[in-house]
């Protein structure tokens, strides 16, 4: 990390001594399988080294590939735009690191809806006690007695408190922010900094799945200046992407990290849900040009108990010969849940002329999380044109028996807006879905085959003041109707139009 000068003999700084003493551990102590491992010309040379162990239990579990993952309470440590989906109630999280060699870390999260989106605040607290030797140093250059004597002992402490903000932006992206304060202790040195943690997600179909996709750049800052030297924060820059299995519940995570100071790392977790409470996980992450403390070192394991409100988790992570690691942490939510706002085109009452629906619901629990339950949801009507909707949604408590979809001819305003060459012909305004959707809807609708003609049907959504086409499907015809399906994201109107 960095050293002091004391005449011409050079003395290790107080303020430096504890990264570079976990540094040369890890690189003398591994153990034979790590013999290979290249190191980072850069390593070690990065202050505030305790911004780089993560928080949450899952997480770590996933071997920390959770910059794709949203919703999670430890979101403003891995993705600060992860807190845009913690849901409508405040949540309260508590982690715990039982780290190697007599280290130890907490970590405080806590999470409440605000105007538009999510705030969150984060306390991360490092700390090695009060038992480290100070040595001087001066005997280096003695050949037969190179050890100094002990010189009493001193401690390091390090804290970190961040404040963040995330909101729900249009197509399925969502963004956030956060402000880091740090302070690094070390006997009778301090050093004080700033950084700003940024972050994205996007959620998004593809080939039938639902995926979210993640960017995140962590700890950009100034620097942390300790006696007369500055050191750089440890900057890393991460990308991520998580699918749900709708079939089984599983959750696939994948990951990339590029820190300053190492070389790129890749990490894959699973996480599996064996009851609708309980989840194990795994993952395992492989650091380019090889693991610094051996091939397990990479490996993580651990398991999730969720209640309602109540969610624990643990992850164990060896690290060779250093010992391992046993982390813990246990997340509350709490208050009332507010109502979510539905979108802007479903607020107003539906034009003059319109007919409503009776949708029965079919509701499959697939996950229990602190966040609540998420239901597969599938629902028809026989008389409605739009006969089927089949989405993902999370819900606290169980789902509804069933709801209403709102049909009728475009006019006024819905008029305004469609592609050029496209005939309207019908269009649809649902009434409010149960909980909270998550990616696309899945449509059937049908037409009659005298209203059709010979012409091409189209499927459309209202986006403020337009309609975006999606892609649509035939299906079997029925003896008087032609039937389709298509899916698009959620929003306050739904549109089929011919284009002759």
């Amino acid at each position: 990390m960095g050293w002091k000068e004391s005449g011409n003999k050079p003395v290790i700084g107080r303020a430096a001594a504890l990264p570079g003493l976990l540094l040369a551990a890890a690189l003398c102590c591994s153990s034979s399988d790590a013999a290979g491992a290249r190191v980072h010309p850069d390593a070690g040379s990065t202050a505030a080294a305790f911004l780089k162990l993560g928080a949450g239990a899952r997480a770590a579990a996933l071997a920390g590939a959770f910059t794709g993952v949203p919703g999670d309470p430890f979101s403003i440590y891995w993705n600060p735009a992860g807190l845009a989906y913690s849901g409508p109630e405040r949540s309260l999280g508590f982690f715990h690191n039982e780290y190697f060699q007599g280290l130890g870390q907490e970590f405080l999260a806590y999470s409440a809806p605000a105007r538009r989106g999510v705030w969150g605040l984060g306390l991360n607290y490092f700390y090695a006690g009060s038992g480290l030797e100070r040595r001087s140093g001066l005997n280096e250059a003695d050949p037969v007695n190179p050890i100094s004597p002990p010189e009493g002992s001193f401690g390091a402490y390090d804290l970190a408190f961040s404040g963040g903000y995330a909101r729900r932006l249009e197509e399925g992206y969502a963004a956030g922010a956060a402000v880091k304060l740090i302070r690094q202790s070390i006997d009778d040195e301090r050093g004080y900094s700033a950084a700003l943690d940024l972050g994205l997600l996007r959620e998004f179909a593809w080939r039938g799945g639902d995926y979210t996709a993640g960017l995140a750049v962590l700890n950009l800052g100034p620097g942390i200046k300790f006696s007369e030297r500055r050191y750089d924060l440890p900057l890393v820059f991460k990308a991520g992407l998580s699918r749900r299995l709708d079939e089984s519940g599983a959750l696939l995570s994948l990951e990339a990290d590029k820190p300053v100071d190492n070389y790129l790392a890749l990490a894959a977790g699973v996480e599996y849900p064996l009851t609708s409470r309980l989840a194990l996980r795994t993952g395992y992450r492989y650091r380019l040009h090889g693991n610094e403390l051996g091939a397990w070192s990479g490996f993580s394991a651990g398991a999730g108990v969720a209640f309602e409100r109540l969610t624990f988790d643990y992850a164990f992570t060896p690290f060779g010969v250093l010992g391992n690691s046993h982390r813990f942490s246990v997340n509350l939510r709490f208050g009332e849940a507010a109502a979510a706002a539905p979108p802007a085109g479903a607020r107003a009452a539906p034009p003059e002329g319109f007919r409503d629906f009776a949708f029965t619901v079919s509701a499959r629990p697939l996950t229990l999380s602190a966040r609540g339950i998420r239901y597969g949801i599938k629902a028809a009507s026989a008389d409605c044109g739009l006969s089927a909707l089949a989405f993902t949604t999370l819900l606290r408590g169980e789902a509804g028996a069933g709801f209403t979809v709102a049909e009728g001819s475009p006019s006024g305003e819905l008029l305004a807006g469609f592609p050029d060459g496209t005939l309207p012909l019908k269009v649809w305004r649902p009434g409010p879905l149960p909980g909270g959707v998550q990616g696309d809807i899945s449509f059937e609708f049908r037409l009659p085959k005298a209203l059709v003609g010979a012409g091409s049907v189209v499927f459309m959504y209202r986006k403020s003041d337009r309609w975006v086409e999606v892609s649509t499907t035939p299906l079997e015809a029925g003896q008087d109707d032609y039937i389709f399906s298509a899916s698009a994201p959620f929003s306050g109107y739904y549109a089929a139009a011919l284009r002759p």
